[in-house]
């Protein structure tokens, strides 16, 4: 009596993923234990992707409705004490210059970023009334300064405790 043995694609298939399980749930608890450093590196690396985050979220907010509009994102709730006159913020492509704290809890940064201010119109006569209840500005001055910005950890996440432009 003769035994056929069936050959197809599924049956290679099902004995490759029977092969690979164990082989997955050994490697998975090595990496979780490792003590190497690994756990730290990742751990300062996500930071630091949250503060970009951050960054990133308080621009958007500041150049949608000013300084105001980013009182979500401080720990006390309230707006930072920016110029009025600023009227735009743009990041450089230079890195941010971040340093958290070794406990992990606070950091801070200073980044290189473009500023426009707005000149407001002088005088009193209709036609400069009417273009400043447009917000229309007489001229728009664009400048490199530094954004210094600090940090405080949360069990929710990271939050600003402080801006200044510099």
């Amino acid at each position: 009596m003769s035994t056929r043995t069936d050959t197809s694609r599924r049956s290679f298939l099902k004995v490759g993923a029977l092969v690979a399980t164990p082989a997955a749930a050994v490697a998975l608890p090595a990496a979780a234990l490792a003590e190497d450093g690994s756990k730290a590196a990742l751990a300062r690396l996500q930071d630091e992707r949250a503060i970009e985050g951050l960054n990133r979220e308080f621009l958007r907010a500041f150049n949608k409705g000013g300084a105001g509009n980013t009182a979500k994102l401080f720990a006390n709730g309230n707006a930072p004490d920016l110029s009025a006159r600023i009227s735009r913020l743009a990041l450089d492509d230079e890195p941010a210059q971040l340093s958290l704290a070794p406990d992990g809890a606070t950091a801070t940064a200073s980044i290189a970023c473009t500023v426009e201010t707005a000149e407001d119109f002088e005088g009193s006569e209709t036609l400069v009334q009417m273009a400043r209840l447009q917000g229309n500005a007489a001229g728009i001055v664009t400048s490199r300064k530094q954004l210094a910005a600090r940090y405080a950890k949360r069990a929710d996440g990271w939050v600003l405790t402080e801006v200044a432009i510099a």
